[in-house]
């Protein structure tokens, strides 16, 4: 599913996190990884006898794509695996443009980069450029948020084919880096979905054909359901429904199991959906001191 990765860094300690699950990645799925580069253009004052005089670039654009290219290599040098080839690419502009249209360029499908949460600031001020990132990526695109070893993931549900776009990409992230995978699901008190009415039944689960139960029965049964198709004997899935406001709820789920990854679809420009799944994302990635897979699915499924 994941044979291209692309791995944007900006020269720190903070974005080069994320070159460690690039790579477990890559290693069970024989993934090409892209490094790029956007160098930053830093200028400077100096006092001269007037006063200080005007602004003055502190290097030039030759020696800071000299330098960034080096960089680069050395990065691709001391993660040098036989079985992972790389692929480095400068390119100079408006960092999360070049960074979706370089997505596009090597037909990536999977970016893979950090954001600073709370506060810290890189050169490229990270937060703000991974969640211009998040709304024009043309493929699913992993966040990280601190370095450390990722044990548990989370694949949140709402009963909408659109939310059940994070499921195939969620389930492979969370196998191929050795996470324990379960599905979530806000029972929201309400009558299920048309979707989830219908999933329930063309499931070929015995556990879904009884739909004279109560509500909060049939979002538990749905979750069987879906666990059931895309769970396997090798990886099963786990599940967990919780009541309360969907954002809120995730929220204290992820902090009470300690959950390192969470899998989520949003619209992105467009689309409703059950939750106003855009604003619910964007609570959890702000909030939540963990990674994030984020999928927009297809324009077509969002209508």
């Amino acid at each position: 599913m994941f044979e291209k990765i692309l791995v944007p860094l900006d020269g720190s300690q903070l974005a080069e996190l994320a070159l460690q699950p690039a790579l477990a990645i890559a290693r069970h799925s024989g993934s090409k990884i892209t490094l790029l580069n956007v160098p930053v253009r830093q200028q400077v004052v100096l006092p001269s006898s007037a006063g200080y005089g005007p602004p003055i670039y502190e290097r030039t654009a030759e020696y800071a794509l000299k330098r960034e290219e080096q960089y680069l290599a050395r990065m691709q040098d001391e993660n040098a695996d036989p079985n992972i080839e790389f692929d480095i690419k400068l390119e100079e502009g408006d960092v999360a443009g070049v960074i979706v249209d370089t997505a596009v360029g090597c037909e990536a499908d999977l970016i893979l980069m950090t954001t600073h949460g709370y506060s810290g600031f890189t050169r490229w001020m990270l937060g703000s450029v991974t969640e211009r990132v998040l709304r024009h990526a043309p493929c699913p695109v992993l966040v990280i948020r601190r370095g450390g070893e990722l044990k548990k993931s989370l694949i949140t549900l709402d009963g909408s084919r659109l939310a059940e776009q994070a499921l195939s990409p969620g389930i492979e992230i969370g196998r191929l880096l050795g996470c324990e995978t379960s599905l979530i699901r806000v029972d929201q008190e309400e009558k299920l979905s048309s979707v989830e009415m219908g999933f329930l039944e063309v499931a070929s689960s015995d556990l879904c054909q009884d739909l004279s139960l109560e509500d909060a029965d049939r979002v538990s049964y749905y979750l069987d359901c879906v666990s059931n198709q895309f769970g396997t004997e090798d990886y099963p899935l786990g599940k967990a429904v919780v009541r309360g406001k969907p954002a809120e709820s995730i929220l204290k789920y992820i902090d009470e199991h300690g959950i390192g990854l969470v899998a989520i679809a949003t619209h992105g420009y467009g689309g409703l959906k059950r939750w106003t799944y855009g604003s619910v994302m964007e609570k959890i990635l702000r909030k939540a001191d963990c990674a994030m897979l984020v999928v927009r699915p297809p324009t077509e499924a969002l209508n």
